[in-house]
């Protein structure tokens, strides 16, 4: 099924539950008021942003000549990259400076690996469904994110690390797709 493909796919790379910890030190001197503004903010910010490569990247890849192929191996060998550095590293370690947009929206939540994964996943099942992976993908992050406070307990640091890893297990295998996905369409296997 397509959708719940796609929404998998774009669940696993933005890592909402994973990067919990990551969020709770970024908002560590706001109340859990703020903290949830603060995190609604940055994930409308993030939304907007995706939706404009959802639309866009296509547009953009056409126009410096590069094709779905070529992105799909490129992006798949990125998250390859993401995928072990998550495995292999406390989670991004935690961002240092302000809080805001930057870092929680971007880089944290629409970085290359989701930009690589919406466009590829646009050139696998088509734009309107990735957009609709797009908007159900955000709409759970956001539940999460208006519980974070309850999850961050439950989990603590060391559980949202686990769950980071295994994140990053199923990213590599994801990026292991993509590469053979795009090698096949080149060949024409």
């Amino acid at each position: 099924m397509p959708i719940l493909k796609s929404v998998a796919a774009l669940f696993i790379i933005l890592d909402p539950i994973g990067l919990i910890p990551v969020f709770m030190s970024v908002t560590q001197d706001y109340d859990s008021g703020e903290r949830l503004r603060m995190l609604s903010r940055a994930t409308l910010v993030a939304l907007i942003l995706i939706l404009v490569f959802t639309f866009a990247g296509t547009g953009i890849l056409k126009f410096f000549g590069i094709t779905v192929s070529d992105f799909r191996i490129a992006g798949g060998v990125l998250l390859l990259v993401i995928a072990l550095r998550i495995i292999n590293e406390a989670h991004f370690g935690s961002p240092n400076g302000g809080t805001g947009v930057v870092p929680l929206a971007v880089p944290l939540l629409v970085g290359p690996g989701a930009i690589t994964t919406t466009i590829v996943l646009i050139g696998s099942y088509g734009l309107w469904i990735t957009f609709t992976a797009v908007l159900i993908t955000f709409a759970v992050m956001f539940i999460i994110f208006r519980y974070v406070n309850f999850l961050y307990v439950i989990l603590g640091k060391t559980g949202s690390d686990v769950v980071a890893k295994l994140m990053g297990m199923l990213l590599a295998a994801i990026a292991i797709q993509f590469i053979r996905q795009g090698i096949q369409q080149i060949l024409h296997v």
